[in-house]
């Protein structure tokens, strides 16, 4: 898998990270997840996965976000291959800037885009959300906040012509990442 950018989209605990390095570990792909940007500040205000973030925190992880696209556009070979992870909301004007800041970066490198929308069930967030393995990475942990969220505000609504939706509640990230990578193989 050549010259492709995958863009792993889904609420808190679908899997989007763990696919994601199944997807590296079968090929050559580098992963920016959106904790690489995002624990640069959560680790400075002690983020702990359950309080509200301070206001302000997601312009900072912004500027972050923007020079890592800037080495990804300057700095690697075109035939590099990315895999990105987010969770983005239909509900939030700021996650459909993420997602066309990511097509935008595709489309300048002429990668080819594969947008990935990733769910699961109830029960598998609630298993996955709380872990001690999502704790030590900063991310979200609150089993409660994560169901009301998710119960609440979709995922945002992406209409493009590469574009795969998968369920990981009974998928192993192997099998999840060879059906993606098949797919983006497809499409190359």
């Amino acid at each position: 898998m050549n010259n492709t950018i995958i863009y792993l989209i889904g609420h808190y605990g679908v899997g989007k990270l763990t696919t994601a390095r199944a997807i590296c570990a079968a090929t050559d792909a580098r992963l920016f997840d959106n904790h690489l940007a995002n624990n640069v500040i959560f680790s400075l205000i002690r983020a702990d996965g359950k309080t509200p973030l301070p206001q302000g925190v997601w312009d900072l992880i912004g500027v972050i976000r923007d020079q890592a696209f800037k080495a990804i556009e300057t700095m690697t070979p075109a035939d590099t291959s990315f895999v990105l992870t987010n969770c983005l909301l239909d509900s939030d004007p700021g996650d459909r800037e993420a997602y066309e800041q990511v097509k935008a970066v595709a489309e300048r490198r002429g990668n080819v885009f594969v947008p990935v929308l990733l769910t699961a069930s109830d029960a598998a967030h609630a298993a996955r959300v709380g872990t001690p393995e999502r704790a030590e990475r900063l991310k979200h942990t609150d089993v409660e906040s994560a169901w009301r969220k998710r119960q609440a505000e979709p995922l945002l609504r992406i209409e493009h012509p590469n574009r795969i939706d998968l369920d990981t509640t009974l998928t192993e990230p192997a099998e999840t990442a060879r059906l993606i990578i098949a797919h983006a193989e497809r499409l190359a």
